[in-house]
């Protein structure tokens, strides 16, 4: 006897849609890429690691289902071509996507704050511990911000062009500082070519998937930066962020480590083939192709250092 019913079906399927999975590669690739490198430094604790991509999925989800819930309320999804939104389809519910919302963003804060806990009693006699730990948890807390407010509120900035900026820092220097500092390590000055990169390929998929949705934008009042430059500017905005992203990983690579160096320039070589392939898109729909492709290179990227990490075990 079946223990599911086909209503429930249609909601676990209407609820698996609004989290968008897809989107999760690339949560994970933010955590992997600097706890990747702490693992070839010998530095790396898998707990953390667990714990912080739990985090992260966390506010992925989050602010996926915020998305669904902005956009169908501002009307912005009435001219969409890409997947179909769970909320302006009348699949989930307006207050139902609200608790869920209001439920994801206190399961991550909860999370974040037990992420957390150990810098509060880090270091010789706690010295600068609490202030590590209170910025820390002021950070997490705007990353919850963010999430949500990228196109919820009377005023989302995501509408203003702004969510490549979010995207870059929250993705970037923040998730690599982050790993860095829940592992007792600081930023050096090498460190930031990943942890940029990371935040310019995370960014590049956002411009990609606002190239595919820029005249229905455009419709519904969304500026975002794909509207604001046209496509031929957008294009060469997304050539920019990945390029720069490549030359600043293999930068690093060189400096630290020549095996990474060589898997590096094989994922550099696929993301040259990607973009080329990106160029010659006719139709705008057909951007939605190469969202998952990016998302997965970028994981293929911060997979790579623990692949060499495991060899040498």
């Amino acid at each position: 006897m079946s223990l599911t019913t086909p209503n429930s079906m249609t909601t676990i399927k209407a609820w698996l849609r609004a989290i968008r999975l897809r989107t999760l590669p690339l949560a994970a690739a933010v955590i992997l890429l600097p706890s990747g490198i702490l693992a070839l430094q010998g530095l790396v604790q898998g707990s953390v690691v667990l714990h912080a991509l739990w985090t992260a999925f966390l506010l992925q989800i989050l602010s996926n289902l915020a998305n669904d819930y902005g956009d169908a309320v501002s009307g912005a999804d009435r001219y969409r071509i890409g997947p179909a939104r769970m909320v302006a389809s009348g699949q989930i519910s307006v207050p139902a996507m609200r608790k869920a919302i209001l439920g994801v963003a206190a399961l991550a804060l909860i999370s974040g704050v037990w992420l957390l806990i150990p810098l509060a009693h880090s270091g010789p006699a706690q010295a600068g511990s609490q202030g590590r730990f209170w910025g820390w948890l002021a950070l997490g807390i705007a990353a919850v911000v963010a999430a949500i407010r990228y196109t919820v509120g009377s005023n989302p900035y995501g509408y203003r062009g702004l969510g490549e900026v979010a995207v870059l820092i929250f993705f970037g220097p923040v998730a690599y500082a982050g790993m860095r500092t829940l592992h007792g390590q600081s930023m050096a000055l090498g460190d930031w070519g990943p942890a940029l990169a990371t935040g310019l390929l995370a960014a590049s998929v956002l411009n990609l998937n606002n190239l595919r949705d820029r005249e229905q934008d455009a419709q519904a009042g969304k500026i975002t930066l794909a509207v604001r430059m046209g496509n031929r500017r957008a294009l060469y905005f997304q050539s920019f962020l990945v390029m720069t992203a490549v030359v600043a990983m293999l930068v690093f690579a060189w400096s630290h480590s020549v095996p990474l160096l060589w898997g590096w320039s094989l994922m550099a070589v696929a993301y040259s083939n990607l973009l080329r392939k990106i160029w010659q898109v006719q139709e705008p729909r057909n951007y939605d192709a190469f969202l998952k492709p990016t998302a997965l290179y970028l994981l293929g990227m911060a997979l790579m250092p623990w692949i060499l990490h495991w060899r040498t075990m």
